[in-house]
This record gives structure tokens, sequence and C-alpha cells, in this order.
């Protein structure tokens, strides 16, 4: 499905990202300076085409275009197979698994998180989940150029290769019975989910997960943006390794042995 992106910076770093292929790239006139832009291009392989301000105007009306338009032929998602082979990022391996997000804005600054946090990749299903597309990659400001996104058919399938891979699987709720998420020990590899905006992480992944977080609300505030509660508990899985990095420990490998 053939999607478009805008802006300089994003356009750039969709570029450089290993997960995109394009069709073609819309620039105004006043590109045809920019010798690294071209170069970049040349050198992918990607057709592009030179409009003044009227023509390009046809294609984006948005101010933010700033110039360069891109449409994409396919966002390429990776195999579950790979995502699980790849060197962790961090001190431990940290995926997050989306549960039906709808809203490609609460997708997109998941993406966005992600990459701050620097995790080492998302699954999400097939199905009653947005896709990659515009919206989120505009919102992501260039997050999903750099985390990698794996789509399965299935969720709970896709949650029995991780337990076989040693990933603890940990659910996140809103519900004050289960464990606080900043009284919880990380130092293991993590699959943290995250629910659906409404109905929150369906009961069949709740039951194969490990254990239960929650994050403690005042002013009868009763759940937070999906995007929200990723940052918080997020920053607190990087904070703890960093708070642990001078202290010898036994590794993750290590306990498996």
């Amino acid at each position: 499905m053939t999607f478009i992106a805008f802006g300089n910076h994003t356009v750039r770093n969709l570029l450089h990202s290993p997960y995109f292929s394009f069709k073609k790239i819309l620039l105004r006139t006043e590109h045809h300076q920019d010798k690294e832009l071209l170069r970049l291009l040349a050198q992918k392989q990607i057709s592009y085409q030179l409009l003044n301000r009227e023509q390009f105007a046809r294609y984006s009306t948005d101010k933010k275009n700033q110039g360069i338009v891109a449409f994409i032929r396919n966002y390429d998602y990776v195999s579950l197979a790979s995502l699980l082979s790849c060197k962790p990022r961090g001190k431990f391996p940290l995926i997050i698994m989306l549960d039906g997000i709808e809203d490609p804005h609460n997708f997109g600054a998941v993406l966005r998180t992600a990459a701050a946090l620097n995790i080492d990749g998302i699954i999400i299903a097939k199905k009653n989940q947005v896709p990659v597309n515009s919206t989120v990659v505009k919102v992501s400001v260039g997050g999903v150029a750099q985390i990698p996104v794996c789509q399965v058919a299935s969720l709970p399938e896709a949650l029995n290769e991780l337990k076989k891979n040693d990933y603890q699987i940990i659910a996140t709720v809103c519900e004050p019975r289960v464990i606080e998420y900043s009284k919880f020990d990380f130092s293991f590899p993590i699959c943290l989910i995250f629910g659906n905006e409404h109905t929150g992480i369906r009961k069949n992944l709740i039951k194969k997960s490990d254990n239960s977080l929650y994050i403690p609300m005042s002013n009868n505030i009763g759940s937070l943006n999906v995007s929200v509660s990723c940052g918080i508990i997020l920053a607190q899985v990087v904070s703890q390794w960093e708070n642990h990095r001078t202290k010898k420990a036994v590794t993750w490998r290590e306990k498996k042995i």
C-alpha cells in the first residue's frame, strides 16, 4: 500500500532506514542544489522529480512539507525470528507488544518513545491494529525509521515464541492489586504488553503473562494514554538499568545457565 511522508527531517530519516522502500520523491526546485540529498537518492536508485511551487502544491498543501514529499511503496515489517535474533540495544532485550491500538497518533507516539529510549522492537497484529501509515510516520517524528516493527498473525503465538526465548511477559493494566511498576525488577529479557485505548489488553494475553504492572494515579484518573503509559514504564526500565550499570551482577544469560 503506497502512502506519503513529507518534511526534510522525516524523509531523510526514512531514506536511511532499512524498513522503507520508495516509489519516488518529489522535490521543489530549490532542492536541486542539495547535493547531499541528490547523491543519496542516486545511491539508493530512487527516482525523483523537481517541481516548481505551483506544481508541487498539487501534491501537498501542508506548510510543513518543506518542499519534499516521498511516495513510499512499502514498509518492510521484520519477522519475529529476525527480531529475536538481533543483539539487544540495552542491558537486556526489551520488546513492546501492542494489542489492538487503533489510533495512528498513539502508535506513532509509542514509536517515538521507543526510539528515544532505544528499545529493540515492537510487535503488532495484522488484524485490529493500525499499520504503519502516513500518520504514524508523521507523529513518530523519525522514530519509525529507527525501530523495527514485527507484524504477526497471532499475538498469543508470538508470546509462546518469546517465552521459548526466555522473555518474561509483562502486562500493563489499570489494576492496583498487581505490582507497582516502580517496584518491579526488570533485570531480564522483557516483553511489555500495552493494550487497546478503550478495552486494554485482552484476557487471553494477560493469562499468558508472567506478571502484571500498574501505574499508580491520583485525582480519580483511571487511565493514561497508551503512549504516556509506555513512556513512563520504559523510562523506569532504562533508569533501573542505568542505576545498576556499575554494580556487579550476573547477566540474564548467566541466570539461564
